[in-house]
C-alpha cells in the first residue's frame, strides 16, 4: 500500500511538473506570434480585373495599373461577364494568376 501511494505521488508531481512546462511553453509561443498587418485586406491591395474598350485592365482602388492586349470578346461568355462587373483579387499573386488564366 505504501509503494502505491509513493508510485501515486509520483506520477502526480510528473503531472504537476508536464503541466506547468506546457503552459510555460504555450505562452511562449503566443508571445512569438506577430499579427500581420491585417488579415483582411486594404483598399489598396484589392485588386480588380475588369472589361474596358475591349480589352482587359487592371486596378488598384482608382489607380489603373494594367492595360492589357488580350481581347475580351476571345474569352468565354462567363468569363466577359465577371470581367463586366470587375473581378477581384485580394493580393498581386492572386491578381497575377487571374490574368495568367484570362490572358494565355
Amino acid at each position: 500500500m505504501k509503494k502505491l501511494i509513493i508510485v501515486f505521488g509520483v506520477f502526480a508531481i510528473i503531472c504537476v511538473i508536464i503541466t506547468a512546462v506546457a503552459e510555460q511553453r504555450v505562452r511562449s509561443l503566443e508571445n512569438d506570434i506577430k499579427p500581420t498587418e491585417s488579415i483582411a485586406a486594404t483598399d489598396s491591395e484589392i485588386y480588380t480585373l475588369k472589361s474596358e474598350n475591349g480589352r482587359i485592365v487592371v486596378y488598384r482602388g482608382d489607380e489603373l495599373l494594367i492595360k492589357t492586349t488580350t481581347a475580351v470578346s476571345t474569352l468565354p461568355k462567363r468569363d466577359q461577364t465577371e470581367l463586366l462587373y470587375g473581378i477581384s483579387a485580394n493580393s498581386k499573386e492572386e491578381m497575377n494568376a487571374l490574368l495568367e488564366s484570362y490572358c494565355s
